[in-house]
């Protein structure tokens, strides 16, 4: 207990320590996040094809943002995590912005790669409960690099190069592919081009393509996820590759029309193998339908969306449905992934959230286990202020 408590504190003590150091700042903005999920889950998702029931702090975020001058601005964000009993503390965001390129930004340091309209998005901002399985498989998440940046008119576009010598690939989201003993640094360079040809008031159509290459230094590469699930077991995983290098394709489409929305995203994985070995290729998309039943709406700047804005005396209540694949099978081995998750979100206001799924999975695949298919329930509680 003891330990947990100084987990929590130690990141906590960070960000109040550089609020306090920081009065030659201009503007100074101290927050923090914190979820909640319990779940109760069957089948394919329990190890033993029975059912379970868990319950975790998902996740604490405790962040400090700073414009230092004119053209700089500077972010730390740490984030604590608790799952099964385990408490890791990370450094999630550090990096510094340059504005005073005329219409160009440029950023040095921790960030996320600029890659995935869903991936983008600020985790207490997601729709549902978690990413859809090509997000969290394939859009690389937070690297160490440069990014420069700039928004000309209804279109956006984005280019960073970034070191991956933690893992060997980088900061995948959790779950996605891993690379172990790494021997050498390897790289990447990612990239993202957006377009809004249409937008009123809060009603828009927004067109998306993102590509990233990836050397990966001869690691072994595998698709490793759980299925939108956080508390079942991985269940959607490839053939492992010895690899050269990845290539990755993201193809991107959103609309808001009034109360009614709508999203998806197609992505594709080509993994370059050596030693002999065949390559592979893994692909998957999502489709996403949202109806808010009271007045409200999403936030959307510069290719990106943000939180949902209440804007009625009973908070924005909102219906969503999803219907998700991950094919990643490939050289007669891996799984096949389709699933369907309907979600309720109450946003009482801009601060709290409360949100259920329910989760259906179906696995196909040459390496698809006896039990290939489950269901789940989560619940979420989170606050942000």
């Amino acid at each position: 207990m003891k330990k947990v408590f100084l987990s929590y504190l130690a990141p906590a003590a960070t960000a109040w320590s550089l609020f306090a150091l920081s009065p030659v700042f201009a503007d100074v903005q101290l927050g923090a996040k914190m979820l909640w999920d319990h779940g109760y889950y069957q089948g394919v998702y329990h190890k033993e094809g029975r059912s379970g029931n868990d319950n975790e702090i998902r996740l604490v975020r405790l962040y400090l943002k700073a414009q230092l001058d004119k053209h700089w601005e500077g972010m730390l964000q740490t984030q604590i995590t608790e799952h099964r009993g385990l408490t890791n503390t990370t450094w999630k965001e550090v990096f510094l912005k340059y504005k005073g390129l005329g219409p160009f930004d440029i950023t040095l340091g921790k960030r996320k790669e600029p890659f995935g309209l869903q991936m983008l998005v600020n985790v207490e901002r997601v729709l549902f409960l978690e990413r859809a399985m090509i997000s969290s498989a394939f859009a690389p998440e937070r690297s160490i690099g440069v990014t420069l940046f700039t928004a000309p008119g209804k279109s956006s576009f984005e280019l960073g190069v970034y070191s991956q010598n933690d893992t060997g690939n980088g900061s995948f989201a959790k779950g996605s592919p891993q690379a172990d003993n790494a021997e050498q640094d390897t790289y990447a360079v990612t990239g993202r081009a957006t377009l809004t040809p249409w937008q009123q008031d809060h009603s828009l159509f927004h067109l998306g393509l993102a590509g990233s290459f990836r050397d990966f230094g001869g690691n072994d590469f595998q698709v490793k996820q759980r299925a939108e699930m956080h508390f079942g077991q991985s269940i959607v995983t490839s053939g492992i590759t010895p690899a050269n290098n990845l290539a990755i394709l993201g193809v991107e489409a959103a609309g808001l029309f009034g109360p009614f929305s709508f999203q998806s995203e197609y992505m594709q994985l080509l993994v370059d193998a050596e030693d002999g070995a065949e390559d592979a290729k893994y692909d998957g998309y999502y489709v996403q339908l949202g109806y808010l039943l009271t007045n409200g709406y999403r936030a959307y700047n510069k290719g990106k969306f943000g939180a949902v804005k209440p804007l009625s005396k009973y908070g924005a209540w909102q219906l969503m449905g999803r219907y998700s694949v991950l094919n990643a099978a490939d050289n007669d081995a891996g799984i096949e992934a389709e699933n369907i998750t309907l979600g309720l979100n109450w946003f009482p206001n801009t601060s709290a959230r409360i949100s259920a799924n329910y989760i259906m999975t179906q696995l196909d695949g040459a390496d698809k286990p006896e039990k290939d298919d489950g269901d789940a329930f989560t619940l979420r509680f989170q606050y942000v202020f």
